[in-house]
């Protein structure tokens, strides 16, 4: 047994006792704290993209320039094709987007050329043009059918005040009657009225915008006198 009594005390076996210069052969400075260790991130380069893109977007394949990516600035992947982001790769070195890529051969068509897409197809390519950030195929969907004419009836109804507000109670309301009928549905007679109303841009600006937007014969029925 060995009992220590004090720093300068040793045991009573030489072998277990240490040399104050085994001692100090023994004893390492503290390794200097990294900049990572530190908490400060070491910069990264930035990412490096060949001309032709091979890209894999949600496990569709697609190849496209690097220019045609970039071909509007202030559009998502003009950002993250720019070098300033990471994108991953696929196990065959194919640039990784997350996103069903279902609509997105109309995404680079209108990139590469203008194209627009078929008429079945403008709702789901607006929402992805949406999600891109991509401006100028937003508007350019905006004047095809069908977004053309919910764009016309939304501004109709921006003329109607309250109008939520009214159809969200006349819901309740027949919700209610039904309840208290024990039935499917319920019908209720709606009183609509026409009441005059400006037409000068600085009084009604979006009525005046969508009047200009109509023909000479159209715009005449928006007219009062």
């Amino acid at each position: 047994m060995v009992v220590v009594t004090g720093q300068n005390k040793v045991s009573g076996n030489p072998d277990d006792a240490m040399s104050s210069s085994d001692a100090e052969d023994d004893f390492q400075e503290p390794a200097t704290p990294t900049a990572t260790q530190a908490g400060q991130a070491l910069p990264l380069l930035p990412q490096q993209f060949p001309e032709v893109v091979p890209l894999n977007v949600g496990g569709m394949y697609f190849t496209t320039r690097l220019s045609t990516l970039r071909r509007y600035e202030d559009t998502m992947l003009a950002a993250m094709f720019s070098g300033r982001h990471y994108i991953p790769t696929d196990a065959e070195g194919r640039y990784f987007i997350d996103r069903d890529g279902t609509y997105f051969g109309d995404i680079l068509n209108f990139l590469r050329s203008g194209d627009l897409p078929s008429r079945e197809r403008v709702r789901a390519v607006y929402k992805e043009a949406q999600y891109y950030s991509i401006g100028p195929l937003l508007d350019n969907l905006e004047d095809i059918q069908p977004l053309k004419g919910e764009k016309v009836r939304q501004a109709f109804l921006g003329l109607m005040p309250y109008y939520k507000d009214h159809l969200e109670r006349i819901v309740e309301i027949a919700k209610l009657r039904a309840m208290q009928r024990k039935a499917r549905f319920a019908k209720l007679k709606v009183c609509v009225f026409k009441e005059e109303m400006p037409i000068t841009p600085y009084e009604c600006p979006h009525f005046n915008s969508l009047r200009f937007e109509r023909s000479e014969s159209e715009t005449k029925l928006f007219e009062h006198h």
